[in-house]
């Protein structure tokens, strides 16, 4: 029967060869001409490079015109890309930027650069009040001198104690006692120093970014997502037609501060070093059985309940020889399987800022930051002590939050810039077994900075407090990690 329908279309020949395969880059083309060509494919039948060389950047604006800013077809601009370079901003208005999931990022690095003391941002309202300034000017100026005079210090010190070895070149060897010393001399840094970022982000998620960053309270941040969006405008004038601030998202933050305030009180400060902190808040207590399913449910016909009463005979044992086959073929590059998703965990992070600068790139899951406050107290890294110089980096810390206190009554959202990287920030995250195992594996190493390396032992610590079967499962940190 089917061979008969075939021979009686006369549009179709069995004869015919198959179509050839082909995968292409759409180059030299315009974001808005690409994202057009791709969208036209769902009613055209004819090829990519077809398409497009039948657009005009007109045409193409007249496209988007209807169906992206008409129809809220907005899923059509996800196909315009761009790679925006930005340059001379805060680390704080650097870290805004960065709070969108859907980008590519990388930034001036603050273990393998010593920053210019002299590039600092500087709140225009400060201007209007001549003793405020002064106060924050000094401060600025006393921990970048600092920063630079320890830098030197620390490279030095870490130069006596630590010798070449006779395998490593004096070029590699000074590049690794340079990140040691960078690692910590960080910690003097204000948020208000000016960094670098490279931004590569399709036009859906920038007019998204340039809502939230118009919307900020902090000007800082307002004039970067202006000048974002005029940056941008030239290569996506109409999918970033409607990308006015996102006035509500303060508003709403604004409403909920004015209930909870009152009630709460004023925090009690902690007035010294802490470590960092992880702790797992809420798990799956049925996690293994769930994680053994999620593992089996794409082998096999049955749905979750049939599957999830089948399992449920099956001892510990036998679940974890089921997670390990899928596993067994896997080599050490290899991330987990998909299924690993499945299990989902609410994990408090109390870090250092700059520690929290790092841990804020896994952004495959749910973040949700507390400002950045005096409040929790601040790190001081093992050099600085090896050093001695703790003392002296104490008097910042306090020369900091006080500067913090005196600007806050006056400039609320900008008094922020005048704190040390050194200062603890709360975060909730939202991650999956798998991103969880992806950040102790990368976070937990002997390599990794001594902030984010303790936190990525200590969460790992805590899951396998309440789930202990996952020490049978999976080593992100290795065999010869002690819980």
């Amino acid at each position: 029967m089917e061979q008969a329908i075939i021979q009686d279309d006369p549009k179709v020949s069995c004869g015919e060869p198959e179509a050839a395969r082909r995968i292409y880059l759409m180059k030299d083309l315009p974001p808005e001409v690409v994202a057009v060509a791709f969208a036209k494919t769902s009613r055209s039948p004819e090829p990519f490079d077809q398409i497009a060389a039948e657009l005009t950047e007109a045409g193409s604006a007249q496209f988007h015109e209807k169906w992206v800013v008409g129809y809220g077809h907005a899923s059509v601009a996800e196909h315009a890309i761009l790679s925006l370079a930005v340059e001379n901003v805060s680390i704080l208005a650097a870290k805004a930027i960065e709070d969108n999931r859907l980008a590519s990022y990388t930034e001036k690095s603050t273990r393998y650069q010593i920053y210019d003391p002299k590039r600092v941002y500087r709140p225009a309202g400060l201007a209007g009040n001549p003793a405020l300034s002064r106060q924050y000017e000094n401060l600025i100026t006393e921990l970048l001198t600092t920063y630079i005079a320890w830098s030197e210090k620390a490279m030095a010190w870490l130069k006596r104690e630590i010798p070449r070895p006779p395998d490593k070149s004096e070029r590699l060897w000074e590049s690794r006692l340079r990140a040691q010393a960078c690692d910590a001399i960080r910690y003097l840094l204000p948020t208000a120093t000016l960094t670098n970022l490279g931004w590569t982000i399709n036009a859906r998620a920038l007019a998204g970014a340039i809502r939230k960053l118009t919307g900020s309270d902090l000007a800082e941040l307002r004039e970067i997502g202006n000048e974002v969006k005029m940056a941008a405008l030239e290569k996506v004038p109409t999918l970033l037609k409607y990308s006015d601030p996102d006035l509500a998202r303060s508003q709403g933050a604004r409403n909920v501060a004015a209930v909870m305030e009152p009630q709460m009180g004023a925090p009690s400060r902690i007035g010294g070093a802490c470590p960092p902190e992880a702790r797992v808040l809420q798990y799956d207590p049925d996690g293994l059985k769930h994680l053994a399913c999620a593992v089996a449910y794409a082998n096999q016909p049955a749905d979750w309940q049939e599957l999830g009463c089948l399992i449920d005979r099956w001892s510990t044992v036998g679940m974890l020889e089921l997670i390990h086959r899928s596993l067994a073929p896997l080599g050490p590059f290899d991330p987990l399987p998909r299924a690993f998703e499945h299990l989902n965990y609410l994990i408090e992070i109390t870090v250092d800022y700059g520690a929290w600068r790092d841990i804020q790139r896994h952004r495959i899951g749910t973040q949700t930051a507390q400002e950045l406050t005096p409040e929790l107290g601040y790190a001081v890294p093992t050099l600085i002590d090896q050093l001695g110089l703790r003392s002296y980096f104490e008097r910042l810390a306090g020369l900091s939050a006080s500067t913090y206190d005196t600007l806050h009554d006056e400039f609320s959202n900008e008094a922020v810039y005048a704190l040390m990287l050194a200062f603890r920030k709360r975060s909730l995250f939202g991650w999956n077994l798998r991103e969880v195992c992806h950040f102790v594996k990368l976070r937990g190493t002997a390599k990794g900075h001594d902030a984010y390396r303790k936190v990525a032992h200590d969460l790992w610590r805590d899951m396998l407090r309440v789930q202990p079967w996952l020490g049978g499962l999976v080593f992100p940190l290795g065999t010869d990690f002690r819980p």
